[in-house]
């Protein structure tokens, strides 16, 4: 009888242990810190896994480590706020917002920040007083519509790079509104980005492609293209300065299968995938930090 109730105990704490046990939701070799959207919040988790700092947040597309240590983002509005006091330090709220308000934001070295208003349709520069002191509307633009604008990045040069979510297009813009650059993709354009070699990446839900300067197409990664590893709505991409490609996956899981963040290098292999279901179902945007949580040394493709 003494046997049979040790082995109870045992078997008591082991089932204790088990469930005290840290759920794993990093596979593979993640060696960085990452800023994501998902889910109603902006989060920092770490190599693990484990959410190191979050806030609350709307529908958040976009969003970024500042070099100050706060983060900018977009749910509708532009906020930066300070991480050590959750405190919001400055902000911008469209006056329209049926559609969703902005999508996109990118502070620039001069101070200014752009936003991408999506329920306006104009690509904006917005100063630290809150004033717009440069606005550009892009076409076509449909009142009220969700799909008008997602990401939005100005160019080393001057030019801005948009994606027009619901035409499937990419577009680079001159300041004046002249279109010099466009490519049409076959889904959703969410996120582009103007590499180093001239090239430009668009994520768009089923591919990531990369085009040309004359829109030709120069490489592309399906969301199949991993064997086992199930991906489904491709949004934000980073472009690391070590080549890897991360993305923020949107529904990222069904039937209680799939991946919210994932990182490729260049010939298509998976450094590391992060996969929690039933909470963390709509990541988004997505920057990989360095060790400390800090943006990575020489990183610009943003």
């Amino acid at each position: 009888m003494r046997s049979i109730t040790i082995i109870a105990v045992l078997l008591a704490a082991n089932v204790a242990c088990a469930q005290d046990a840290p759920k794993q939701t990093v596979f593979g070799d993640l060696d960085n810190m990452v800023l994501s959207t998902g889910s109603g919040k902006i989060r920092i988790m770490d190599q693990a896994g484990k959410i190191r700092w979050s806030c609350p947040a709307g529908n958040a597309h976009d969003c970024w480590m500042l070099t100050g240590g706060n983060v900018l983002f977009a749910d509708g509005q532009i906020k930066e706020i300070n991480p050590k006091t959750n405190e919001i330090v400055w902000q911008y709220k469209p006056k329209e917002t049926a559609g969703g308000g902005a999508f996109a934001c990118q502070r620039l070295d001069n101070g200014l920040t752009v936003v991408g208003e999506n329920s306006t349709g104009r690509i904006l520069e917005v100063d630290q007083d809150g004033k717009i002191v440069f606005q550009m509307p892009v076409k076509p633009f449909r009142k009220g519509n969700h799909n008008n604008i997602r990401m939005v990045r100005k160019l080393k040069g001057g030019n801005y790079l948009v994606c027009l979510s619901g035409e499937h297009i990419v577009r680079e813009y001159t300041p004046k509104g002249k279109i010099v650059f466009e490519v049409k993709v076959d889904n959703i354009a969410f996120s582009a980005v103007r590499l180093d070699n001239g090239n430009t990446l668009v994520g768009h839900i089923d591919q990531l492609t990369e085009f040309n300067p004359r829109g030709e197409e120069a490489w592309k990664f399906s969301n199949k293209d991993i064997e086992d590893v199930a991906i489904t709505w491709m949004c934000g991409v980073h472009v690391l300065p070590n080549g890897h490609i991360a993305v923020g996956v949107y529904r990222a899981y069904e039937n209680g299968k799939g991946n919210g963040l994932f990182e490729i290098t260049r010939d298509k292999k998976l450094v590391w995938r992060y996969s929690n279901p039933g909470v963390d179902g709509n990541m988004m945007s997505i920057q990989v930090l360095d060790p400390d949580g800090k943006p990575l040394p020489g990183d610009t493709l943003r």
